[in-house]
């Protein structure tokens, strides 16, 4: 199976309607499922002493692109 892009998985995650305008503690339980679901789809993976979350991990790791 093929992986998607970070800006493929970003587009995909506000048609979702995740915004990343919004801090990540905002998003919904369902919101954040579909984060982690997406991640894995990119094959994305969070450092060992990352201070978070997967998911909020994944999330911060979009927020970087314009």
């Amino acid at each position: 199976m093929s992986k998607i892009s970070r800006s493929e998985a970003k587009k995909l995650a506000e048609k979702l309607g995740i915004s990343f305008k919004k801090n990540f503690f905002e998003l919904s339980h369902s919101q954040v499922l579909d984060l982690n679901r997406i991640g894995k789809l990119t094959g994305y993976k969070k450092g060992a002493s990352a201070p978070g979350s997967y998911g909020r991990m994944f999330f911060y790791h979009l927020v970087k692109i314009k």
